[in-house]
């Protein structure tokens, strides 16, 4: 049996595909269509729909979420899974585009937790629960193909490198770690899954590699580029742009067809404040967004740019909404119509609705509450 969000998720996808499939619905035959809207109308629904869910990593664990009909997050059942007590301080979380895995970054604890992820969404521990990774694990990466994952290991200035079982469990490639720039925050891998960017913030830089058919990283030709501060950089759909804020701006690239970063021009783009940590963009690849932590106070502002032609962003009308205190991670909902903003220092994850024009408005009620709010991700199925 479904839960009452898990059904609203579900009749969510149902619409979706009723959209996407709107001429096929038409020539196909009225009967069709009557079928799937009574199934949302409270009828049992059968076979494979499209749903989202959004992961949290709280600090002491993963709290998990589906979106509903109205772009709200919705707790699962349990609301919270709490990481093994080996490892109680998750700060990272990344699930694999094929949505059967989930693995988080377990801190000081220099660990990873690795999860199945079931039918209804929910995070089930693998067996082992963890695996080691280095020294102050903030960061986990998955590539697209769901072969291998990466850790940065901000302690020792690393990046453990990982191979993905048939189980879902982690194995220690050879070599083990790559090295990369002082203060390892996040990564980003390209959507081809060919080249992986680590942001440096201590090393104020990207650090570039490709991604071997083995898994293993190795450095790009310039190897590394001058970002000050960079962290929580993003690529845009199409695999053309790289976007990495800085401490008062956001820098912007192209990426090479080998990988290399060229900045755009202007090379960055001024947000409307200062600490800024994350950025994401839309599924279309027409708008970013831009969390400003703004020294943390109430309030804090997320920037919304649109995105030309040649790659480069262009303020908005007006320039940032307000968010809560602290916006440290950014996600885009995969149909286009959502943005959500963690936020750490008030633990809340707020819901804007995306306009026409780009624009993010508040939903209402505004934000959900988890017991901590540091990085999320989302995926569909």
């Amino acid at each position: 049996m479904y839960t009452r969000s898990q059904f609203d998720v579900i009749c969510k996808g149902v619409m979706l595909k009723i959209k996407r499939l709107s001429k096929t619905i038409i020539f196909g035959g009225l009967v069709i269509g009557i079928g799937l809207i009574s199934g949302c109308a409270g009828q049992t629904i059968g076979g494979q729909f499209a749903a989202e869910f959004v992961y949290v990593a709280t600090g002491g664990g993963v709290a998990q979420y589906a979106v509903n009909l109205s772009g709200q997050l919705a707790p699962m059942s349990p609301a919270e899974v709490v990481t093994t007590p080996t490892a109680t301080t998750s700060v990272w979380v990344a699930a694999s585009k094929n949505a059967k895995y989930a693995y988080t970054a377990n801190g000081p604890q220099g660990k990873i937790s690795q999860y199945s992820i079931s039918a209804a969404g929910t995070l089930v521990a693998l067996t082992p629960p963890t695996v080691v990774s280095g020294t102050n694990t903030n960061c986990v990466a998955i590539t697209p193909n769901t072969k291998f994952v990466y850790a940065i290991n901000q302690g020792d200035d690393t990046i453990k490198q990982f191979a993905i079982g048939t189980d879902g469990t982690l194995s220690v490639l050879a070599p083990a770690t790559v090295g990369i720039n002082s203060g390892g925050e996040t990564m980003v891998i390209s959507p081809d899954g060919k080249y992986l960017y680590a942001c440096c913030s201590g090393g104020s830089a990207i650090d570039a590699f490709s991604i071997g058919t083995n898994g293993q990283l190795t450095p790009l030709s310039v190897p590394s580029y001058s970002v000050l501060g960079a962290t929580g950089a993003t690529i845009s759909p199409d695999g053309m742009y790289l976007y990495c804020p800085s401490n008062t701006d956001t820098a912007q690239f192209s990426i090479g067809t080998n990988g290399a970063l060229t900045p755009l021009s202007p090379a960055t783009v001024a947000g409307p404040g200062v600490g800024n940590t994350s950025f994401a963009v839309s599924a279309d690849g027409k708008y970013g967004f831009l969390g400003v932590f703004n020294g943390g106070n109430p309030g804090s502002p997320v920037g919304q740019y649109s995105i030309g032609t040649s790659g480069t962003l262009s303020p908005l009308s007006p320039a940032s909404v307000p968010a809560g205190n602290a916006p440290v991670s950014i996600i885009t909902e995969p149909a286009g119509n959502y943005v959500f903003v963690a936020n750490s220092n008030d633990h809340r994850i707020y819901e804007f609705l995306v306009g026409a024009d780009g624009t993010l408005s508040p939903e209402t009620p505004a934000f959900v509450t988890p017991s901590g709010a540091l990085q999320m991700c989302v995926i569909t199925r």
